[in-house]
Parts: structure tokens; sequence; C-alpha cells
């Protein structure tokens, strides 16, 4: 058989070329015209013996490697599979090796380089571990947390799972390999940090005496190390190893506990994360006595780990801090006060040059990084990256604060020059006077420079900001694409002091404006709305260029995915709103009807047969709108009424009538409110009584799983489907009581029963009681456990105002409608620091404040909605000659409506067009149109 090869440069097939002349010497290889198959994937490799596999799930074996050791692993442990005809796969790369022990790496999936799918019985399996364990003993490889260790210090280790398993989607809508349980049920393979085979596992083959399993997860103890420190709470979990609050007992002060695993953070220079950290403690004792680093504690060693100690700073974040203090006046000012951010800016240029004085550069200096103590002062932390210039390093970069030469450099090469570090500084600049991280997608090579769409983006930003627009020539001068262009430390102290003495003494503000760079006037006046948003020809340039890119970007031959998505929405179903064809489609739906392009009806045409031809072959039916089979069944429909074809309209009822609208998930995205609302949608479309029969079904399941705690109405999610410790409650759209309540009304519209608008309007008067209101603006946290506070429309302000809004035009009370209204305010201030997206960014936020201003003829919110169209312009990207906008990382440009570009385009669509809003009946969009049963 064929080895399959995938697009790897020579240099980059050491891994495969071992197990291809393993392959080779004993003669079953490919090469050789033997029955063995080594297909290469994007990751993982994988190595079959002939015939196909026998099992679905149970005991296989993980052996761990650092990117050092895998070569010398996978030789060892290759000839001996092969030789037992056992089933294998492997990291593909000396670089993927590497991305498994890497320090952030999933806890759950860390450190496994190599998979073995045994077939046989228990006793063969432990004969296989043994040999494995011999042939490897000695050799450097992390412990595997959700594993065990066959034999004491082993690097082979074993879990129970899938083998093959049967794909189907989770609960979540993420699809995977899944269990099966004795009674038939389909149960997903849970990866944990710590071992937990299902109660129904086999007996553990390496206990003694074949005892039954002992799964789940003890109970934690309280936890003293060195004799000495007692760890209090975890501040965050890493494969490389935790942090943690603590108290050191022979004091009684408080510390920060850093551990580091053995052979996590592994490089080929032989360095792991321990010695990460005691290069660590090493520059805390250096800059000890400086009152800019943590004092050093204790530095340990504690059954196998390495424990770091420090010093623990009262304060917060250089980003927390940031975010306490940025301000928004009725008037367009906004930001931190010009004086205050300047002598910020000045203590992170000092911080800077302690440390570059030494003969040391930062290389991850950003808003993380820094902490502003309770009296003022600025602390850095987190110094395991200081390296002298020029000296061997792996790279290291933060997105958006690392400078060109740092993010291109090779994965191991000599450590960057101080003029690096400046760019960070600019970067944290930019942060300090905005609260936005400079992080913009890449153009295709060659067609503008980095430095250039930063100045573009700060321009805007800069608009009622006095910081802002004050150090905007400082900022843009650091961030410079060429190094020696940068100003030094010694300039960017100068430029910040004349600055500050133009703000006190006005007399020297001519002085300063040659010093700077700029004129120190009064700010301009705030420009008109119209003057702020979008204009038109940039607005019909994105939504042009983004047609053009989902028409040129479909791959009708694909076999998995119309659209490529990302490491996410790839591994969600193919076919749904969020991330898969249904939401293009809808959008695409859209675009015909705004435009009649020949093009668009084509595709309209493509897509859906795309989708009818293949979402049959799915197992389970989810109900949810955006994750379920709800949203796709809508799509269908739509795209049949657009071309008048009665099959797919029949294949449209025939999935919305299988859709489940009783489920232990109550939410839209996921569950019952979404389907509910996709049978009212299939009511007003065919007026088939079955669908508002189905509908109502809907309704009474909500009705009964609500739950009233403390006077508010609540819907939890059960604890099962999100496998947390609790059920969960959610106030937004997405997953919460605005989104059910948003449903209840639209069914009691649509029937005339009082019984769901009255629990809609209970929900209402809940997430009165539970909003947050300050200076004008109404917020949300995601729910009862906390958190944030949000403003987007999965989880916050946007999709909790969409649902008050129709509660006002439902009752005429005011207080729904004020709700909303400071809705739209949180939404309009927190323009500038979040993403692009429908669900959690500006398209979404952009869609609310249209539904204001169609509710209350009120062009003031149609003017808010253009400024975040204007927003979604400024960090556009260049691909293919197309200005698009990116997605909600900020980094890749996806078709997906929830988090990319389709989504995006909705929005602008309907600001430049009209229109109702995706997704909702027309019982919740034209109620005054419904006729009601």
């Amino acid at each position: 058989m064929e080895s399959a090869r995938g697009i790897r440069e020579p240099a980059e097939r050491l891994l495969v070329e071992i197990v291809e002349a393993v392959l080779a010497r004993t003669g079953v290889g490919p090469v050789t015209g033997g029955p063995w198959r080594l297909r290469e994937g994007e990751f993982w490799c994988h190595v079959s013996p002939p015939g196909e596999a026998g099992r679905l799930q149970g005991w296989k074996l993980h052996v761990a490697a650092t990117p050092l050791a895998a070569p010398l692993v996978l030789a060892r442990a290759a000839e001996i599979l092969v030789r037992h005809g056992c089933r294998f796969k492997f990291a593909g790369t000396i670089g993927r090796a590497g991305d498994l022990v890497s320090h952030r790496y999933d806890r759950g999936g860390g450190g496994k380089f190599l998979t073995v799918y045994p077939e046989l019985d228990d006793a063969w399996l432990r004969e296989l571990a043994a040999e494995l364990h011999r042939a490897t003993l000695g050799l450097p490889g992390p412990g595997i947390l959700s594993d065990r260790p066959c034999f004491p210090g082993s690097l082979v280790h074993y879990r129970y799972g899938v083998f093959g398993g049967v794909p189907a989607l989770g609960d979540d809508g993420i699809r995977g390999a899944m269990l099966v349980a004795p009674d038939g049920r389909l149960v997903p393979d849970r990866r944990r940090a710590w071992f937990a085979p299902p109660e129904w596992a086999p007996r553990d083959p390496f206990a003694q005496g074949g005892s039954a399993v002992a799964a789940g997860r003890a109970a934690p103890a309280e936890v003293l190390l060195d004799g000495r420190f007692l760890v209090r709470g975890v501040i965050r979990h890493a494969f490389g190893g935790g942090v943690f609050r603590g108290v050191d007992e022979s004091t009684g002060t408080p510390v920060i506990i850093k551990q580091a695993r053995p052979h996590t953070a592994a490089t080929l220079t032989g360095r792991d994360a321990r010695d990460l950290r005691r290069h660590e403690a090493a520059m805390l004792e250096e800059f000890a006595g400086s009152g800019f680093t943590p004092a050093p504690v204790a530095l340990f060693e504690q059954q196998g780990d390495l424990f770091l100690v420090q010093e623990a700073v009262d304060g917060v974040t250089l980003r927390q801090w940031v975010s306490d203090r940025m301000r928004f006046g009725e008037d367009e000012r906004w930001g931190i006060p010009a004086l205050t951010a300047l002598r910020r800016a000045r203590s992170l240029a000092c911080l800077m040059r302690l440390v570059h004085d030494e003969g040391w550069v930062l290389r991850d200096f950003n808003p993380n990084n820094v902490m502003v103590t309770e009296d003022g002062e600025v602390c850095l932390i987190d110094l395991e990256m200081l390296a002298r210039p020029g000296e061997p390093a792996i790279r290291i970069h933060t997105p958006g604060y690392s400078a060109a030469e740092q993010v291109n450099a090779p994965r191991h090469g000599p450590a960057p020059r101080p003029a690096a570090d400046l760019y960070s500084l600019g970067a944290t600049f930019f942060h300090l006077v905005t609260g936005v991280d400079p992080l913009l997608a890449a153009d295709d090579p060659g067609i503008r420079g980095n430095v250039g769409r930063l100045a573009a983006w700060l321009g805007p930003l800069a608009h009622g900001n006095e910081a802002a627009r004050l150090l905007a020539p400082l900022i843009v001068a650091l961030l410079d694409d060429d190094p020696a262009r940068r100003p030094g430390l010694d300039e960017v102290l100068d430029r910040l002091a004349e600055t500050a003495r133009a703000i006190a003494e006005p007399s020297a503000a001519a002085t300063a404006a040659g010093a700077i760079g700029l004129a120190v006037t009064e700010a301009d006046p705030a420009p008109s709305a119209g003057t702020r948003g979008l204009a038109e020809p940039e607005l019909k340039e994105l939504v042009a260029d983004g047609i053009d890119h989902l028409l040129a970007t479909a791959d009708l031959q694909a076999p998995d995915r119309l659209w490529p998505s990302g490491p996410v929405g790839g591994a969600t179903d193919a076919f749904n709103v969020q991330h898969g064809a249904a939401g293009v489609l809808g959008v695409l739906v859209r675009a015909y009807e705004a435009g009649e392009h020949p093009a668009v009806l084509d595709a309209v045409r493509d897509t859906a047969t795309w989708i009818a031809d293949r979402v049959g072959r799915e197992p389970r039916t989810l109900p949810g709108l955006h994750y379920g089979r709800s949203g796709t069944a809508w799509a269908l429909l739509d795209a049949a009424q657009l071309l008048g074809d009665e099959r797919l309209l029949g294949h449209a009822m025939e999935l919305a009538a299988r859709v489940p609208v009783r489920w232990a998930a109550p939410d839209v995205c996921h569950g019952v409110a979404g389907a509910g609302l996709t049978q009212l949608r299939f009511w007003e479309a065919t007026g088939e009584r079955r669908f508002l029969d189905r509908a109502e079904e809907a309704g009474a399941e909500l009705a009964a799983m609500a739950r009233r705690r403390d006077g508010r109405l609540l819907w939890p999610v059960p604890r099962a489907i999100l496998s947390t410790p609790a059920d969960v409650v959610h106030y937004g759209f997405a997953h919460g009581v605005a989104g059910i309540g948003a449903f209840l009304l639209a069914l009691a519209r649509t029937t005339g029963d009082t019984a769901p608008a009255d629990l809609a309007v209970e929900g209402a008067r809940t997430l009165l009681a539970v909003a947050e209101v300050a200076d004008g603006a109404a917020y949300w946290r995601s729910g009862e456990q906390g958190g944030p506070r949000k403003t987007h429309w999965c989880s916050g302000s946007s999709g909790v105002g969409t649902f008050l809004l129709r509660v006002w035009q439902e009752t005429g009370e005011d207080a729904f409608l004020t709700a909303a209204r400071r809705a739209a305010v949180a939404v309009r201030r927190s323009r500038r620091h979040i993403g692009t997206s429908q669900c959690h960014g500006l398209a979404g936020d952009g869609e609310f404040l249209l539904d204001l201003a169609d509710a209350c003829a009120d062009p003031a919110y149609r003017g808010w909605a253009a400024e975040l169209a204007a927003g979604l312009y400024a960090r556009n990207v260049v691909r293919d000659g197309r200005t698009l906008v990116p997605d909600d990382t900020g980094t890749q440009v996806w078709a997906d409506y929830g988090t990319g570009l389709s989504g995006v385009i909705a929005f602008l669509l309907r600001s430049a067009c009209g229109g109702p809003r995706l997704w909702l009946p027309r019982s919740l969009t034209e109620p005054d149109t419904v006729q009601r049963g």
C-alpha cells in the first residue's frame, strides 16, 4: 500500500523517515510492497497494519518524549510496535513534539507524543507496555496528567479512551469520537488533567490483582510545600506547572508559588520549565532591592517538581489598571487622564531602562507582565524570558506586542537586540492610552507596512482621547518596522517630559510641539454621527469584497466542510449556523435579496445542495439554533423560498420536523429555545400546524425547566451537559434568560397565549434586577457564576438589550426601554475594545443598535451602528486583493457566521440595505404582521 505524504519540507520529515526506515527494514512498508500504511496528517502521522481496526475503545498507551528525545523514543517504539503488529500514531515533526510539551498546551492532552492502540487482551497489553518501558527507560519525557504511568518513572502511560470510537456531535456541538457505554449511550471521551476513566470501564489492567478502576478526582487536600509554604488558591493551571497563591507559615506573609514540571516546555537545547524557573530565580536575585521586581523567597524541589516562591505583589496587572481607569464622558471624551497616562508611560520606560542598563533584553514586555502596586509603582513579573542580546535563546513573542524581527526569528537563535523591546514598549503605550491590543491580521506580503496600519487605527482611537492624541507620534515611532528608526529610551523619556510640561504649562506648548511632533491644542469638537461612521464607498467595499471572498473560498468537492474554519470551528458540525455552511447560506440569501447578483444566486443553490446532500449522515440530531440542526433547517428554508425549489423546501421541512423540542439544555444556541424559534419560523413560512404544535411543546418544556431562586426566574444548564461541578445559569441571549425569554415572547405573540408572555416578562424583570448600571450604561455578567461584565450578544448587554427592547414593545413599560437604551450605551462604549464577530463583537452589537433605531425611530442609534462599522473597517486585512474583516481572534479570515466574515457581512448588509435581523422569526422582527393562531 502507498505512503500518503503530506506537504512537509524534507528537513521536517525526520520522524516520518525514521518510521519509514523501520517499515522498510522489516519488509512490511509501502516502499518494499508491504501491507502497512503510513499516513501523514497536519499534526499526527498514523501507522497501520493491514485490516481494519477491530476496537472502538479500550485501554490504550501513550508514550511521552521531549523534542530532543523524540527521534530515539520513536525509533525504539516503532520497532516494537511493528513487530507486534500494533497500530499507532505519533506527532509528525520535532516542532509538533515540542508543541505537545509546551507550557500552555492543553493539560488533558499534553505530553502524548505517541499513542498505541492495542487490539488484544490485557495480558498482552501489559507485556507490550513493559517492552516499551524497557526500550525507553532513562529517556526524557513529561508525566502525562490524564494518564497513569504503567510503571514507576516510566514514559509509558495508559488511560481508557476511544480508539476509533463513534464519530458524533456532543451536546456542546463539538464533533468527536465518542465512547459507547454498556447501555449503548454515546459518551464523550473527556480528557481531564487527571486519571478519570468512566465508571463502567473494564478493570484496570495495571492495578494489583486487576482491581476495579477508581474513577474521578480525589477531593483536594491541604498542600504544604517544603514544610513551609501553604497553598491557598490557584492563579492558573498549566501543563508546565501551575501558579498559586500561598502563605509563608514561617513569617505569615503572602507569597506566589510557581511550579515547574520536569520535561515540560522542553526544547532542543535540553532545557525545560525547571531551567526557566531557575533563570527567573536568578533574575529576581539580580534585581533584588531595585523595587521593580518581586523579592525572591525560596527555590526548592519536591516530588520531582521545582518550585519558585516569590514575594506576593499587592496590586493589579497593567491591563487591569488600564481597564479600571478608563472613563467615558457624555461629550465624546474618553480614556485615561493625560497626565496619569504620561506618568505611567514614564514609569514603564524607566522600568525597561533599568533592565537594559544591566545588559538584558526583556523579550516579553506587555500589559500582563507588569504589575501596578497599591502605592502606584510598577513591578516587573515573569522574568524567565530575560536574556543577553545575541545569546542563544528560544523564540518567544506575544501577538501584538512583539517586533517583526522577533516574531520572524528562528525557533532557536540569538536573542534580539534592545530595539525589539522598544517595539514592545510602544505597543504597551498603545494599550495604555486606548485599552486596545495593537494586533492586526497579517496582510498578503508586500501590501502595507505594519506601522502604517497601526497608525491608521490609532488615529480614530485618538479622537476624544487626549492621552492617545498626545502620545500617538511617540507610539508610532516606537512601532516602526525598522528597528534602527525606533527612538531610544533616553529620547522616549525626554519626549514624555516635554509632553507633560506642555500640559502643565500652556506657554510651553509651542516648544513641546516641535519636540514631540504634534500641535498641542484643544481637542477637536466631536464630529457628526455621519462622519464618525463608515463612508459609503468603504461600506460597499467591505460587503462586495467579503461576498467575493465567500464565493471564491467555497470548496464544493470538500467531503467535510464547505468553507474551512479555525481550530474551534473546524471541530463543530459542518452544517450549523455558528461555524458551518448554514450560517453562510443565510447570509448569501440576504446578499442576493439585497443585490440580485447572479453569482450569489448560484452560490445559494450550490450551498443548499451541498448541505442537503450530506446533512443526513450525522447520527445525532441536536436541537440548537446555532450549534444544532434547527439553524440548518432554517437556512435551507430561506434558500428554498428564494429559489422556488419545492424539493428543497420539503427537505427543510422534514429536517425541522426531526429536531428535538425536548432536551436537557434550555438555551437558544444548543437547546430547546433555539428549536422553538425555528418551529415558529416554519409555522410562519408554511402555515403547517405541526410546527406550531411543536413550538408550543417547546414552550411547555421550558416552563417545566424554569427555576425560581431569590425572586428570580432562571433556566439552569445541567452540569451533566457542561461537565461542571454544578448547574450553570446564564443571563445572555445565546445561553440564558434573554434568549429563552425571546422565544417565549415570540410564542405568545404567535398564539395569543398569555402564559409564555408572563414567563418572558418575569425573565425580563430578573434581568433588570441583575443589571449593573455605571455612568448611564447597563452591563450584565454572564450569569450567577459571576465573571467580568460583558456587553456582547452572546452573554452581555447587546443580547439582553435585544430581548428587553421587545419586551418593551409588548408591554409598553418604560423600565424595559430604559434598560435597553442603557445597554446600547454600554455597547457603544465598548466599541473600541471588542472583537469583530456576531457572537461577541462589533457585528452582533451593531445589529442590536439597528434594532433600537428601527423600534424607536431614533437615527442616533443608526449613527452609533455606523461607528461600529467604522471600527470593523479599521481592522481590515487584505487577502488576495480583497479588503476583508478578520475573525474574532483578529488574526485570520474564516467564513463562519458566529465568529467570522459572513456574520460581519450580515450586519453591514443590514446597515446598507435595511431589513430584519437574521435568525429571528417574524413575530420578533415584525410583530404587527403576525397572525395569531
